[in-house]
């Protein structure tokens, strides 16, 4: 480890897209002592290393699995875990760079990976650099504007309870709905309780090549993307 202690750069890389990933972001990997992937599963390849074109970096990489539970418990021990086994290279390291999908404040894993790492180190210092946010890429794929005058933007994650969910989408004026997957069947029925709403889309995996811009009931429909946001504007349609 350098003299100056460890430091841990969670770098936002946007969607996914390469040229919408920050100059920041892609110096902060481009100098980092070590580069940590993060996969979703073992075997799968990390979206926001594809963003920074990990491949071509001449720095050292590791693949930093996160579990996808909502057993907080579950997913701290392996974290800790993989920490633990990444320790001979992140000792010798001055500046590990995480870099995330979106914007690194925001719903960010990092955070997660944080917590648990100053467990370990404590002195770990932590700095963010951000990214595109995925409802900002998502209404300029919609070609729409998000909160105008005195509209109230709420940012809700699909993971919530469907009670919380609906009660915060009847105090909004527009919304992004992150990760509406979670809500299974039930989608639909949450969203149009607390219409009525001028204007539904959601976008899949924005930014990438396989990106799918569904509007109105087609975008209720049950979805299995895990990248995907629902964007609601109040109002009546009629």
């Amino acid at each position: 480890m350098s003299s100056g202690g460890l430091k841990l750069i969670v770098a936002g890389v946007g969607p996914g897209a390469p040229e919408l990933v920050s100059p920041a972001a892609l110096r902060a990997a481009q100098r980092a002592d070590l580069l940590l992937l993060p996969c979703s599963h073992d075997g799968r390849p990390s979206v926001a290393g594809g963003a920074i074109q990990a491949e071509s970096l001449s720095v050292p990489t590791a693949r930093l699995i996160f579990p996808m539970t909502r057993d907080a418990g579950a997913r701290d021990a392996e974290l800790k875990k993989q920490l633990e086994a990444l320790r001979p290279q992140w000792e010798k390291a001055g500046t590990v760079v995480l870099p995330v999908i979106g914007d690194a404040a925001l719903y960010a894993t990092g955070a997660y990976l944080c917590d648990v790492w100053r467990e370990l180190e404590p002195d770990l210092e932590l700095e963010l650099i951000p990214g595109i946010s995925a409802h900002s890429l998502a209404a300029a794929c919609a070609r729409r504007f998000l909160a105008l005058g005195e509209e109230i933007l709420s940012i809700i994650p699909g993971t919530a309870s469907p009670g919380r969910i609906e009660a915060a989408l009847r105090a909004s004026g527009v919304t992004a709905l992150y990760k509406p997957s979670a809500l299974g069947d039930s989608l639909r029925d949450v969203v149009m309780r607390a219409g009525p709403w001028r204007g539904i889309v959601r976008v899949d995996r924005a930014g990438l090549p396989e990106e799918r811009v569904l509007k109105g009931d087609e975008a209720l429909r049950p979805v299995e993307e895990y990248l995907s946001v629902l964007l609601l504007w109040r109002g009546d349609n009629s």
